[in-house]
């Protein structure tokens, strides 16, 4: 197995970001506190924490989709203004039109942008066969299983072309098989193009597979605990068994569970 490369400079910056939210009589919900995150070109960095922590509305911030109370994000060292091409969101339940078909959804973003047909088709071609739909270019979603959504919508954020990919539990509604099937396939992609990755999860095994490095959330208001750093050989599909990879998983169990503890204390 071959060992993971060394990434390049800081890609997004998060500064210092706040968010929050009117709650009516009960005043202001700080759903995020000062929250400092660096993830560097290529690397892939998953957010983990208890539910409620902030972990998707940071992501929603780095996509451009919410403005933080405080603090700014900066993609390339400019900061953001709303959303961009250049960052891909993936969401727990596919963000799909189920009126087209897998081709058709696939080739929305390249469409919108302008691009010829001639060249908008090969794209589409190449990404449906990259997650593996090429036989099911004419279906449409609701004739598809979920896992197969999800790939659409995989194949539509890769069709836009985006440096940074922004996933929010893609896999969280999956049953077991399909999950870790797309987790493979999700670090086959990966390990071709090394695009930068921010990636909600909830499942600790998920982070520790696909990361580089795994940020630990505290409960509400969301900070940033811990950072962990992912010192295992990719390709990944191998590690499960590894030692170090149990101790990881019990590492970063133990910090959320404590935190968890705290807050209900």
């Amino acid at each position: 197995m071959s060992v993971a490369v060394t990434q390049g400079a800081v890609h997004v910056d998060v500064r210092r970001i706040s968010q929050r939210f009117r709650s009516g009589r009960q005043g202001d919900l700080l759903a995020l506190d000062r929250v400092d995150l660096q993830a560097r070109r290529g690397e892939f960095v998953s957010i983990v924490g208890p539910s409620g922590c902030g972990k998707s509305t940071l992501l929603y911030i780095v996509a451009g989709l919410l403005q933080a109370s405080d603090g700014q994000v900066l993609v390339d060292d400019k900061p953001i203004h709303g959303p961009h091409p250049d960052r891909g969101l993936v969401l727990q339940n596919s963000s799909i039109f189920p009126w087209r078909t897998v081709e058709e959804n696939v080739a929305f973003g390249p469409q919108m942008s302008g691009l010829p047909e001639s060249e908008r088709r090969s794209l589409v071609a190449h990404y449906l066969d990259m997650v593996g739909l090429t036989k099911f270019a004419g279906f449409y979603p609701r004739e598809l299983s979920g896992g197969m959504k999800q790939r659409i919508a995989i194949a539509q954020m890769l069709a836009c072309g985006p440096s940074v990919f922004l996933m929010d539990e893609p896999f969280g509604a999956l049953d077991s098989l399909s999950r870790e099937v797309l987790q493979d396939q999700l670090l086959q992609l990966w390990e071709r193009d090394r695009k930068t990755v921010l990636f909600v999860t909830h499942s600790i095994d998920e982070a520790v597979l696909l990361s580089d490095r795994i940020v630990i959330m505290s409960p509400l208001p969301g900070r940033v605990k811990e950072i962990v750093e992912v010192n295992l050989p990719r390709p990944r599909q191998e590690t499960r068994a590894l030692p170090e990879f149990g101790r990881l998983r019990n590492h970063i169990w133990s910090a959320i569970r404590q935190e968890t503890m705290e807050a209900i204390g």
